[in-house]
């Protein structure tokens, strides 16, 4: 630690000093520039981390208040990092875009089709599929994360409401639930829209409802 910090984000890799860190998920050297840290040890020592990026442009770094570790996403890849240590503790996710943090330090990840919560002791859980492809307009409401999923079914393009209960670990809606798919051999189309219904939730009273 150095004034009270486990790290520093760098603008580049280090001209001089010793030799960076390649961090990847399966621990294989590269050598082109990634997301760049540096890290205080709890010795005083420092060393600085080169972590390879994933498949979009969202970096971010979360320190949790109960552990030491430190979660790292580095162009949508997540890494979970011990300052003192060379090497990842885990590694999740290629295409997280954008996060949320709700009031119990809960860290909701947004991918392409999914959401992944990393809780405050660092453990993570992902929600089923929400979407077939794009989330957009995440919103908190207490215990709730609230969006809009991509429906390329549609000829209109539409996005589908859905919400995502964190306590129970709980979805509804959403566009890739919006659709039934037939056992194989059945000739009959592949997929079949449900009906269209009015939203079943409200935050009038702080709750959801059906």
């Amino acid at each position: 630690m150095k004034n009270g910090k486990y790290f520093d984000i760098l603008n580049s890799l280090p001209a001089y000093g010793e030799m960076y860190v390649p961090i990847s998920e399966d621990n294989v050297p590269f050598y082109s520039e990634g997301f760049v840290i540096r890290f205080y040890k709890s010795d005083g020592e420092d060393w600085v981390a080169n972590f390879q990026t994933g498949w979009t442009e969202f970096n971010y770094v979360h320190e949790f208040e109960t552990n030491p570790n430190i979660l790292v996403v580095a162009g949508g890849t997540c890494y979970l990092m011990n300052p003192n240590k060379k090497e990842p503790i885990n590694v999740f996710g290629v295409g997280f875009q954008n996060y949320l943090k709700t009031e119990s330090n809960q860290i909701v990840l947004q991918d392409l089709t999914d959401l992944t919560v990393v809780e405050p002791n660092a453990d993570y859980w992902r929600t089923e599929r929400i979407s077939w492809d794009g989330i957009k307009d995440l919103k908190l409401n207490g215990k709730f994360v609230t969006g809009l999923s991509y429906d390329p079914m549609n000829s209109k393009e539409e996005w589908v409401e859905f919400i995502v209960d964190l306590e129970n670990r709980e979805v509804k809606g959403g566009s890739y639930r919006k659709y039934e798919f037939k056992p194989i051999g059945e000739n009959v189309e592949s997929v079949k829209p449900k009906k269209d219904k009015k939203s079943w939730w409200n935050f009038g009273n702080g709750k959801a409802s059906t």
